[in-house]
C-alpha cells in the first residue's frame, strides 16, 4: 500500500507481521505460507516440552520449570490467532490510514506523527529489551562449553539445556541437534509475541494522538477560521463530534478484539512471575540456572507493564478530552452551540479504557495489584514446598 501504513514509523513492526503471514495487504497465497511456516515451528517446539510436562506430573521441580515456557507458547498462540480468528487488523489499520488522511491543518498532522514516531521508539525500546534479555536466556548453554575451554577440568562439565523436553532419544548424545532446533523456534515465538505488542502499542498510540488532536480541535472551536476561513462554529462542533465518535468507535473495537486474549495474558504472565520465581529459590546455588530464569522473571514482569502502561496512556489521554471542553470557552458561545458541545461532553466524561475480560482495567493501578496477587502466590507456594 502507497500510505502512511509504509513509513518508518510502523516498518519495523509490518516486516515481521510480512514474515508471519499477518499483515493483511500481502496477497493471501503468501500469508497462508508464512502462518503455516511459523505455527509449525512454534508446535515443533511446543511438543517436546508438553510431553515431558506430562510424564513428569509427580516430580513437582519439573513441572514448575515447564509451566514458563509453556505459558510463553500459549501466550504467543494466543496474540497470533486472535487476529487469525478475528480477522479485523485490516479494518483498524484502514482506520488509521483514514485519519492521517482525513487531517489537513499542518500543526494536526505533525502532532498525530510525533505521536507515532513516540511510539516507533517505544516499540524499539520494548524489542531491543525483550530480545536482550532472550539472548542472555539463550546464551546460558554456552557457559560450561567455554568454562571447559578457559578453565579444564578432568571432565567435561554438565551441559545445560535451555528448558525440560522430551525428543525420547538420549538428549546427551544428540545435544546440539536439540540446542539448534531450540535456537531455530524460539526467536520465532518471541517474535510473534513482541511484535503483536508492538501492533497493539501503534493501535494505542494512534489513538492517543487523535485524542490530542480532538483536544486541540476542541481549544479552539470557538476561535473563527481556526479548521477553515468558511467555517462555522457549528461546523466546528460537527467536526469534532465525528473525529469523537471515530476514536470511540475505534477503541470499542480494540477492546472487543483484546479482552479475552489480555484475560488469558495477565493470568499467564502472573502463573509465570510466579513460577520462575520458585525456580530462582530452588536453583539460586546454581549462578547459570539463576541468571536463566531471573531473566526470564524479568522478561515477564516487563511484557505485563508493558500491556498495563499502554493502557494507562490510553486513560490519561482520553480523560484530557473531558477538560478539554471547558477549556473551549464554551460560555462564549451561543447556546444553541452550548447544546451542540454537551453530547461531547457526556461521551468524555468516561474515559477511554482496555480491559482484560471486562473486569481487569489495564492501567498502572491493575498492574500494582497483579504484583501483589503474585506475590502472595509466590510466598504461599513457597511456604507449601
Amino acid at each position: 500500500m502507497n500510505n502512511m501504513l509504509d513509513s518508518s514509523h510502523y516498518r519495523p513492526t509490518r516486516w515481521a507481521l510480512i514474515m508471519m503471514g499477518q499483515w493483511p495487504f500481502e496477497p493471501p497465497g503468501k500469508n497462508r505460507f508464512f502462518k503455516c511456516l511459523t505455527i509449525f515451528l512454534i508446535i515443533s517446539m511446543c511438543l517436546p516440552t508438553m510431553t515431558k510436562f506430562a510424564m513428569s506430573v509427580t516430580d513437582i521441580d519439573i513441572v514448575m520449570e515447564c509451566i514458563p515456557i509453556l505459558c510463553v507458547y500459549a501466550a504467543a498462540f494466543i496474540k497470533f490467532f486472535t487476529w487469525v480468528i478475528d480477522d479485523d487488523m485490516k479494518g483498524l489499520l484502514l482506520s488509521i490510514e483514514r485519519d492521517w488522511k482525513n487531517l489537513k491543518v499542518p500543526e494536526h498532522i505533525e502532532l498525530l506523527a510525533e505521536f507515532a514516531e513516540r511510539g516507533r521508539k517505544i516499540n524499539n525500546f520494548y524489542a531491543t529489551l525483550i530480545f536482550g534479555l532472550l539472548g542472555l536466556f539463550l546464551a546460558m548453554p554456552a557457559i560450561p562449553i567455554l568454562m571447559d575451554v578457559w578453565i579444564p577440568l578432568n571432565q567435561s562439565r554438565s551441559r545445560i539445556f535451555l528448558y525440560q523436553t522430551e525428543y525420547f532419544v538420549d538428549q546427551n548424545e544428540y545435544y546440539f541437534l536439540i540446542l539448534i532446533h531450540a535456537y531455530i523456534t524460539i526467536p520465532v515465538v518471541f517474535v510473534a509475541i513482541v511484535y503483536f505488542d508492538n501492533l497493539f502499542s501503534i493501535f494505542i498510540n494512534h489513538t492517543c494522538g487523535m485524542c490530542n488532536v480532538l483536544r486541540l480541535h476542541l481549544e479552539c472551536v470557538h476561535i473563527a477560521g481556526s479548521f477553515s476561513d468558511n467555517a462555522t462554529s457549528e461546523k466546528r462542533i460537527q467536526i469534532c463530534a465525528d473525529m469523537q465518535t471515530n476514536i470511540l468507535q475505534f477503541v470499542q473495537r480494540l477492546e472487543s478484539i483484546y479482552t479475552i486474549p489480555f484475560l488469558l495474558l495477565v493470568g499467564m504472565n502472573m502463573t509465570v512471575i510466579t513460577s520462575t520465581g520458585m525456580m530462582i529459590v530452588i536453583k539460586g546455588a546454581e549462578i547459570s540456572e539463576l541468571i536463566r530464569f531471573a531473566s526470564f522473571n524479568v522478561g515477564t514482569i516487563f511484557h505485563l507493564f508493558w500491556s498495563s502502561w499502554q493502557g494507562h496512556a490510553l486513560i490519561v489521554e482520553s480523560e484530557a478530552v473531558y477538560l478539554s471542553v471547558y477549556q473551549s470557552k464554551w460560555y462564549t458561545l451561543s447556546p444553541k452551540l452550548q447544546r451542540m458541545l454537551l453530547p461531547l461532553m457526556m461521551r468524555s466524561a468516561k474515559p477511554c479504557q482496555i480491559s482484560a475480560g471486562k473486569f481487569y482495567v489495564m492501567s498502572m493501578e491493575s498492574f500494582g495489584a497483579a504484583m501483589r496477587m503474585t506475590m502472595s502466590f509466590f510466598t504461599l507456594l513457597l511456604s507449601m514446598r
